[in-house]
């Protein structure tokens, strides 16, 4: 815990400062998930899964991503093994070399800005493209700085020469190849790695590990948003990691009020803690790692849900939140919303009896639902496409929320149980969020966005969908069931969009898996044949009971040894911008 830094932050402060860093101290931390299954033990699943991997091994804690892997031998190969049919997982154009190891500080930065011209060019793309979404700069203050900074690179100091260079990364990953050629004359990934190149080595010149500064965390943090873009593997993992040490150790996860800062450095550290725990979310999803939030761990506030403008260097007392859309209103969204998952993810798996969890937890949901509606969703207008973002991206973490607390229903029971008390409700409502989560990677008035948007991508849903679709065949949605997936399938392996990682394999042979069901079975609703090696008996039951439309026998299907399908504490914290 880097108490003495924040204790430096505050040495102005009144004499309490030690009693107050020793009550810090105390704090609760979060979960250690530094624990580990290997596959042979008998130990708790909640303790994870140990996976070979060459040398290494890799560790997944998600429940119910634990539980697949632990019961299925290929899925465990199919999580470490790089699909051969999308060529933009074999080898990432824009790799981790240098924000660690020296990058051969000889180099001269100056060499790697962009001209002052293609720099303002690529400001304003920022603001445009980036700023809106991720809400870590204060545009009034930075926008002076920034354009001295272009005009005279050599008098700027080492870390905001990161600054502009992780500006001018993300404004390029924002645009399509051709308008970076017509901008620079050269394609795309020539520009980001000379970009990544004069971040690296501007970093690395501001001694950014051992002297951290706001200013070189906003680099970092804004480079991290659009890394997952280019590379999907463990180096995203690895950074963030170092990302999130460092924003401890200079105390963002103590909010700015209790050292006396001013208004708007509170407010711009608030802002930045809440897109690294976001961002540390989202990769941590990747690599199907839970992630428990920080709870008592932190007790940084929200940010304010107000424009820039709002606030000033000068200001001595901090402004009010407003109901109303601001320039803060998408980053809200999702820094609340991931905030809920977290919180309804450590209530699902507290020590309550199933009634009274129940309880809280729906009640829980009711009460997250109403306040993201009332004080976001219902200032959004959808005829503008920054806020028809956020209100689609808030109705697809309401949903995956909603399903969520569904599925605790299920925890406890047998596969078979489980199989048999999946509504066709939840699955719709399923379908009907990830049909909205497509939305937002295809809808032409938020194309500014999609370089974003296309990372997201729906493993909580589309798992509980093709889990439905297994144990299910032939429900009544079926077919619209089928087409949501497709569709999803298509648009993530779209070889012009971001690759969707190792994970996304298991998700194929999940794929595969309810395919295989359901041409084994026929149904009014589906074109399928039944195969001939089923009998009649098979096909209706032990006691006669027509099976089709419902549940199906898990030892029909053949999960009855080969794997858990029991849905128990899902928790994909995905959807973090």
């Amino acid at each position: 815990m880097p108490e003495r830094a924040i204790t430096a932050i505050n040495n102005r402060d009144s004499p309490d400062i030690t009693s107050r860093s020793s009550s810090l101290s105390s704090q609760p931390h979060g979960t250690d998930i530094n624990t580990s299954v290997l596959a042979g033990d008998h130990t708790a699943p909640t303790e994870g899964f140990l996976v070979k991997d060459g040398t290494s091994t890799r560790y997944v804690n998600e429940l119910f991503f634990s539980r697949v892997l632990e019961k299925e031998s290929e899925l465990q190969s199919a999580i470490n093994t790089p699909a051969s049919t999308n060529n933009s997982e074999a080898s990432p154009m824009i790799g981790f070399d240098g924000l660690i190891s020296n990058p051969q500080l000889a180099a001269d930065a100056i060499s790697l800005f962009p001209s002052r011209g293609q720099a303002k060019h690529l400001w304003q793309v920022f603001l445009n493209n980036v700023d809106v979404l991720l809400k870590v700069l204060h545009i009034p203050t930075t926008q002076p700085v920034v354009f001295a900074a272009i005009n005279n690179p050599k008098a700027a100091s080492k870390d905001l020469n990161a600054l502009l260079f992780s500006i001018y990364f993300a404004a390029v990953t924002s645009l399509r190849q051709a308008d970076s050629h017509i901008i620079f004359g050269e394609d795309r990934q020539s520009v980001l790695k000379r970009f990544q190149r004069g971040l690296e080595v501007s970093l690395q010149s501001a001694a950014f590990l051992d002297s951290p500064t706001i200013v070189s965390l906003q680099a970092i943090s804004i480079y991290l948003l659009c890394y997952r873009n280019h590379n999907c593997g463990r180096s995203g993992w690895t950074l963030n990691g170092i990302l999130l040490r460092t924003a401890q150790w200079m105390g963002l996860h103590r909010d700015g009020e209790r050292f006396n800062l001013p208004p708007l450095e509170c407010e711009i550290r608030r802002r930045l803690w809440y897109q690294i725990i976001g961002c540390d979310a989202r990769v941590a999803e990747d690599h199907a790692l839970s992630t428990n939030g920080f709870g008592g761990f932190s007790n940084t506030k929200l940010p304010l849900n107000i424009d820039d403008r709002d606030i000033s260097p000068n200001m001595e007392a901090a402004p009010t939140s407003k109901p109303q859309w601001t320039e803060m209103t998408m980053f809200l969204v999702a820094a609340e919303m991931n905030q809920a998952i977290q919180q309804v993810s450590r209530l699902s798996v507290a020590v309550l009896n199933g009634d009274d969890k129940m309880t809280s937890l729906e009640q829980l949901l009711r009460t997250i639902t109403a306040r993201i509606k009332d004080r976001y969703l219902q200032h959004c207008d959808p005829n503008i496409p920054i806020q028809k973002s956020a209100l689609l991206l808030g109705q697809v973490l309401m949903g995956k929320l909603s399903i969520f607390v569904r599925q605790q229903y299920l925890r406890g029971l047998s596969a078979e149980e489980s199989a048999s008390r999946a509504t066709e409700q939840t699955l719709l409502l399923a379908c009907d969020t990830i049909e909205i989560g497509n939305e937002l990677k295809t809808d032409e008035l938020l194309s500014n966005f999609h370089w974003l948007f296309s990372t997201f991508t729906q493993y909580h849903l589309l798992t509980y969908a093709l889990w439905h679709l297994c144990v299910r065949p032939e429900v009544h949605c079926a077919d619209r069931a089928w087409q949501v997936v497709d569709k999803s399938f298509n648009l993530v392996e779209d070889p012009s969009r971001p690759s969707p990682g190792l994970k996304w394999n298991v998700l194929r042979k999940l794929r595969e898996k309810a395919l295989n069901i359901r041409c084994s079975f026929s149904s009014p609703f589906t074109s399928a044949r039944v195969p001939t090696n089923l009998t009649v008996a098979e096909i209706t039951g032990p006691r006669g009971d027509d099976l089709r439309g419902e549940a199906i026998p898990s030892s029909i299907l053949g999960f009855e040894d080969a794997m858990d399908w029991n849905l128990d504490s899902i928790c994909f914290p995905d959807w973090n911008p």
